[in-house]
Parts: structure tokens; C-alpha cells; sequence
């Protein structure tokens, strides 16, 4: 018997019961058990009970670094989490690997041109970035979020982005989004979504991605610029309401357990 937990915060739990009840399903038979944690028990419940596996859909790589050091298998790895965590992160590791990115500063005053986007280094779900004019625009919005560090890319008109789901490093589904009310395009704020029959160099850069970072299930996310797709972010936890919402029958889900039962 094989026991696991699946782990969230409470905030981002609320959100994913889906996720959860899907994985509990799947995951409590004969062979396996799986329990709902939350994020701040799991170091407390790890030392007192037996777990081989933890599903980690949070964002602290650090915390992975314990359970790993404890010998629990992770879903996913700490280097895809910790990758896909902080965007300057990400951008380096796209440049790193001559995959396509987006300029991205860490100082505003080095940004050579406004427009320009601002994200916070940390920030999931279309939230912290913000459509910035000039500096003192940026000033702005640092005095209102002192504790949160941001970088800064040009603004680039654009045709939607294209989320490619990554399962075991095969291609599983993209997803095209796009918004008419905002030069955000997350579905969770909005934005229209499609099934997308992405190019093969897309799917190329997208394995790759999977495969330089030992990835089990990530998304990664394009942009459709007129000078060709940029890579904007990795996904980590990566959603599937999408994938349900265009195409349950894939139910991507169970394939991520079926590869869990495979790698445990």
C-alpha cells in the first residue's frame, strides 16, 4: 500500500475541489492511499506518518526541498516548481536554453520603452500585473505592494496566448485564450478559450521544457505576437478547467494518476 498526500493551500484549495475529489477518487483502492492536506500540516503530518508520494499543487520549492530530503516522491520535482515560480527565473532559464522569450528586467529604469508589463516575480492567475504608462505609474504601484519584487517586459500587441499541457513529456492539449475586455487573456478572468492545433515548433519548445526539467505535468504558455510566438510562462500547478470545460473526455486527470501509479 502506497500512501500519498495531495496538498494545497487553503485559498487555493477552495478553488480546486475538482482536482482534489478527482485524485481522491483515483488515488484510495487496494494498491494506493491519498489524503487532502493542507500546506502549513504537511511538514508535522510527514513526521509522524508514513507517506511515499506528495501531489504538491503550491508554489514554495523550499518546502519540496524537505519532503524530497525525507525520500518522498513529489509530483512535481523541486526545479520545476522553483522554475516556474519566480518569472525572472523563468526567463532566464528560456534564455538559458535558446528558447523564445521576452526581454524582462528586474528595474523599471532599464525597460527601454513604455508601455510596459509588470508582474510580480510570484503572481499566478493573471493577478499582480498591471498595464504600466511610465515610472511614475510603476512608483505607484511599488509604493501600494512593498513586499512584492516585479519585473518588466515590453508590451506586445498580441493574438491570444496558447497554453500547451505537458504530460510525461507528451503533448496532451492546447488550449488558445483570448480576451476582448482585457490585455489579460486567463480564462480565470475572462478570456475566451478554444482547442488549438499548436505548430510544431510550439511543440517542440514545449517538450523540451518538459524534458530539461524532469517535469510530470506542467503547462506552458505562448504568446501569438506578430513576430511570432514568445514563451511568457511555465505552469506549476497547472489548472485543468479548460481541458473539462473543451474536452472532458480527455479527463486529464486520470492520465496524471495513471503516470503516478507508473513513477511511484
Amino acid at each position: 500500500m502506497k500512501s500519498g498526500l495531495i496538498v494545497y493551500t487553503d485559498y487555493d484549495a477552495k478553488c480546486n475541489r475538482f482536482f482534489i475529489n478527482k485524485c481522491l477518487e483515483l488515488l484510495n483502492d487496494e494498491d494506493f492511499s491519498l489524503k487532502y492536506i493542507n500546506e502549513d500540516e504537511v511538514l508535522n503530518y510527514v513526521n509522524s506518518n508514513k507517506v511515499d508520494f506528495v501531489i504538491y499543487r503550491g508554489r514554495d520549492y523550499r518546502l519540496l526541498e524537505q519532503l524530497q530530503s525525507k525520500g518522498i516522491k513529489t509530483f512535481n520535482n523541486v526545479l520545476t516548481n522553483k522554475t516556474a515560480n519566480d518569472k525572472y527565473l523563468t526567463y532566464e532559464f528560456l534564455k538559458e536554453n535558446n528558447l523564445p522569450y521576452i526581454e524582462t528586467y528586474l528595474d523599471a529604469s532599464k525597460n527601454h520603452s513604455f508601455p510596459c508589463i509588470m508582474k510580480s516575480v510570484s503572481g499566478h492567475g493573471g493577478q499582480e500585473v498591471f498595464f504600466v504608462k511610465d515610472l511614475k505609474e510603476v512608483n505607484q504601484i511599488k509604493n501600494k505592494h512593498p513586499n512584492l519584487k516585479f519585473i518588466y517586459q515590453e508590451f506586445l500587441e498580441n493574438n491570444g496566448d496558447i497554453r500547451i499541457y505537458m504530460l510525461n513529456g507528451e503533448v496532451v492539449v492546447a488550449i488558445k485564450r483570448k480576451s476582448n475586455k482585457d490585455y489579460r487573456n486567463n480564462y480565470s478572468l475572462g478570456g475566451e478559450v478554444e482547442l488549438y492545433n499548436p505548430s510544431q515548433e510550439m511543440v517542440n519548445s514545449a517538450s523540451k521544457i518538459a524534458s530539461l526539467l524532469k517535469a510530470d505535468f506542467i503547462g506552458v504558455d505562448f504568446l501569438l505576437t506578430k513576430s511570432g510566438y514568445k514563451i511568457i510562462e511555465i505552469e506549476d500547478p497547472v489548472g485543468s478547467r479548460m481541458v473539462y470545460k473543451l474536452k472532458p473526455e480527455l479527463d486529464i486527470i486520470s492520465r496524471f494518476i495513471e503516470h503516478l501509479k507508473n513513477n511511484i
